[in-house]
């Protein structure tokens, strides 16, 4: 297998929101995003929002299978 790209889906809470959870993707971010920059990234989304909280990220690494 051979890396492709890396995603992050990124889980916000607010009352605005249906359920009160809403999944943010982000895609093309670094290959192995590190736990300082996750919480970098969350602090900056929670700063610039309108009243989200930060719940969880989820790193997924998307590759290519190559069969012979």
């Amino acid at each position: 297998m051979s890396w492709k790209r890396t995603s992050l889906n990124v889980t916000m809470a607010n009352d605005k929101y249906v359920g009160g959870k809403k999944i943010k993707p982000f895609n093309n971010v670094v290959k192995e995003p590190t736990k300082e920059q996750i919480n970098l990234f969350s602090e900056a989304l929670t700063i610039l929002s309108d009243g989200d909280a930060f719940v969880k990220a989820e790193v997924v690494q998307h590759t290519d299978v190559v069969t012979d």
